[in-house]
């Protein structure tokens, strides 16, 4: 998010607060009738009886420089009498509302303006627990904060990848002042310093300064009664996430054995698991079997932290890691190394027979393995020669359909790396005759024609379409143009649809997907799913160029940094007479001016200047 994106957030979410705290109602029963004042951030409202007799609407927030409202109507009783009705309403520091009906005076009240910052907003725990409570799990990963978080009508990352990915600079000083106010909260807790401390913790980010916030906890003589007592006003209150993070980190300082079940339950959200699991540990007992039922558990990035900490004491455990470990692909790459490691999927896979399901967990963790993206992929896995023999082994006996093959094109992409990639294996833990048995094993299956007829009459199908159905066809160089456009139609937003299309390097093709895009996609107002087909097609045009570049401008304008440093690195690739226009230069001047990020501005001026 730029400075300016993020100035301007920080804008919405305080006029949120503020309407929020100044919206107050006064109703009142007069003589059987019903007298209703309202005041809100712009607008104030004298309603009798249901029908509204006066209102006074301001045109913008400076115009409550003026501090008092009057507002009139007339009230007629059942004798057919009139009465003047007359509201008084304003105040900076104290909202008054004074009602008066001819010359009395019927209201008057004073409210205090507080502007807290947990007021008037859905508290996360107790959301949270509800949601437990209902289905003994999370269902939805929506936080009542996401607004405040992320930005109205913005996309939102899963729960826990914020914290995995954020490189934003940490603020100086923050953290002294952060535990300043707070061990000021700790000796006078009242609504003051609470208030300081929580207005503190949500100015910057906690998962940035985790690790320093965690030392100092550990290096403070802090009272253990009164850390624990705020830490759990902090969870009961907290509207922000970050306030939940912080308040789960101090409450792992303390004996906090009577409060595991509730640290269990904020921490089955994948936000919270790896808080959950320090404060655990740090404080806790019964420790493994407490991250056991989390990895059983959670689902996404909170899984991760979960499986690399906990013990696989049992062979039940062991089996549980290997067959449902990876079952979310899509941190399949995070996770693989570690099930594979503490299941012992060496073991496992030697057996004469093993089961269906255990050979289609294997799968799993050999994909995620396999993922070029993996930094602990199988090139850090000491046993991955014996795993792959023993899986093709098993495979004469389960691979029935496309997804039980697909590890095979995966493996075959491994096993016919660059030789240079090789030489560097061979060096390591690879034997030359492990990989040619293993080439040899494997030719069989790929020889197989009833792969590519399967692949195909997926295709054809007018069921969702099947990713890896694409990558066989792709394999076995069947031509599928037609059926990829005509899937198009009918999944518009299939980002596998859109990454096969541009792995075809057709350039006809990749035109009809950028001209799709163009005409399809509500630019630039793009939703998540959308954003991630654009990243497919703009980090592939590098060598198409000046194809696609109505979609480069919009990436440079976008919020989505992946994308805007992808486009700039197509128009590094392209001539500069290509690409060499008002709406670029633009896009670019905007970027060297607004980025937070010293890279993506260092990148825009020196495109400039080409």
């Amino acid at each position: 998010m730029s400075l300016k994106e993020e100035l301007k957030h920080e804008m919405q979410n305080l006029k949120r607060d503020m309407e929020k705290e100044v919206h107050k109602v006064w109703t009142i029963d007069y003589k059987g009738h019903c007298i209703e004042v309202i005041n809100q951030m712009k607008e104030e409202f004298l309603i009798i009886d249901g029908i509204t007799v006066d209102e006074n609407k301001r045109k913008s927030l400076f115009s409550h420089i003026i501090p008092y409202t009057k507002l009139s109507g007339t009230l007629t009783l059942e004798d057919g009498k009139k009465h003047k009705v007359s509201v008084k309403i304003g105040g900076y520091i104290k909202l008054n509302c004074i009602i008066k009906i001819d010359h009395e005076i019927i209201i008057n009240k004073s409210e205090k303006l507080e502007f807290l910052p947990w007021e008037h907003k859905e508290k996360i725990v107790p959301y949270i627990q509800k949601q437990v409570q209902a289905n003994h799990r999370i269902v939805d990963g929506q936080l009542p904060d996401d607004d405040y978080f992320f930005g109205t009508d913005k996309p939102r990352l899963d729960p826990g990848l914020f914290d995995i990915i954020v490189n934003e600079p940490p603020t100086p000083l923050f953290m002294n002042r952060l535990m300043k106010l707070f061990k000021e909260q700790l000796e006078h807790p009242t609504v003051k310093t609470r208030k300081s401390t929580y207005d503190q913790i949500i100015f910057d980010h906690i998962a940035i300064y985790r690790d320093e916030l965690i030392e100092q906890l550990g290096q403070a003589e802090l009272d253990g009664h009164a850390l624990q007592q705020e830490a759990l006003w902090l969870l009961e209150h907290a509207a922000h996430r970050d306030v939940v993070k912080f308040a789960i980190l101090v409450l792992g300082f303390t004996n906090c054995e009577e409060y595991q079940d509730l640290l269990y339950t904020i921490g089955l959200h994948d936000e919270f698991t790896p808080y959950v699991i320090f404060a655990i540990r740090n404080g806790g007992k019964g420790v493994n079997d407490q991250i056991w039922s989390l990895v059983q558990s959670v689902q996404g990035m909170g899984k991760i932290t979960a499986i690399e900490l906990v013990e696989a004491k049992t062979p039940e455990m062991k089996y549980w890691l290997l067959t449902k470990g990876c079952e979310n692909r899509k941190f399949a790459d995070f996770i693989a190394l570690r099930c594979a490691t503490k299941g012992e999927l060496d073991v496992a896979l030697y057996e004469k027979d093993i089961s269906k399901e255990l050979y289609t967990g294997a799968a799993m963790i050999i994909e995620g393995l396999l993922d070029e993206s993996n930094p602990d992929g199988i090139d850090n896995y000491p046993y991955a020669a014996a795993v792959l023999t023993r899986f093709l082994y098993h495979a004469h006996t389960h691979c029935e359909n496309l997804e039980d093959f697909y590890p095979f094109l995966k493996i075959s992409e491994f096993l016919h790396a660059d030789e240079e990639i090789w030489e560097e294996r061979l060096k390591e833990q690879w034997k030359q005759h492990e990989r040619t048995l293993l080439q040899e094993a494997l030719q069989p299956f790929l020889d197989n024609p009833k792969w590519s007829h399967l692949a195909f009459d997926a295709l054809k199908q007018d069921s969702e379409v099947d990713f890896r159905a694409i990558k066989v066809a792709q394999f076995y160089q069947l031509d599928i143009t037609s059926l990829l456009l005509k899937i198009l139609k009918k999944e518009p937003s299939n980002s596998a649809l859109f990454a096969a299309i541009m792995e075809t390097k057709d350039i006809q093709l990749i035109k009809e997907l950028c001209a799709f895009a163009e005409t399809r996609f509500p630019l630039p107002r793009l939703t998540i799913e959308e954003q991630e087909c654009l990243e497919f097609i703009i980090q592939d045009l590098q060598e198409f160029e000046g194809v696609g570049l109505p979609l480069i401008q919009v990436a440079l304008e976008s919020e989505n940094e992946r994308l805007r440093w992808q486009a700039l690195t197509v128009l590094e690739n392209w001539s500069p007479s290509v690409w060499n226009q008002p709406a670029i230069q633009d896009a670019l001047k905007t970027i060297t001016k607004t980025t937070k990020d010293k890279e993506e501005r260092r990148f825009a001026k020196q495109l400039l200047s080409r």
